[in-house]
């Protein structure tokens, strides 16, 4: 379950950039600043689902991390966006070792998604296909 979660994982992450820089969402920030900020929500709905007040307020937090830095990314440019969306790939994979809150499988396909995108965005800045 694990593989394929991850196997589904990375397919929408390519499907997710691919779709946004080919119709040029991505030709501006706020399409990827928001992607960033969306993404890091998941946890605090899976966390107000355990009804364990200290991961609401675990996963809140970590939300408002990711969503402070979509805001400074937007300002800054897509290498910092891809930069946040690799590094909530990372907390997922650290969750998924320690299983906080949220499906077994959701680490693995979240991570794995945040991760491919992030680093498909970068490709496109540093190939010239994206304006940072």
């Amino acid at each position: 379950m694990i593989v394929m979660a991850a196997l589904s994982g990375a397919i929408c992450g390519m499907v997710i950039i691919y779709t946004m820089h080919s119709n040029g969402m991505l030709a501006q920030n706020g399409a990827a600043a928001m992607l960033l900020a969306a993404i890091a929500s998941f946890y605090p709905v899976f966390a107000v689902a355990s009804g364990d007040p200290l991961a609401i307020l675990l996963h809140v937090a970590v939300f408002v991390t990711f969503a402070v830095l979509s805001v400074r990314a937007y300002h800054r440019g897509l290498h910092l966006i891809a930069g946040g969306l690799i590094a909530h790939g990372f907390f997922d994979i650290s969750v998924g070792l320690i299983h906080v809150t949220g499906p077994l499988w959701w680490p693995a396909f979240c991570a794995t998604r945040d991760i491919i995108a992030g680093v498909l965005i970068l490709r496109l800045t540093q190939t010239g296909k994206l304006s940072q």
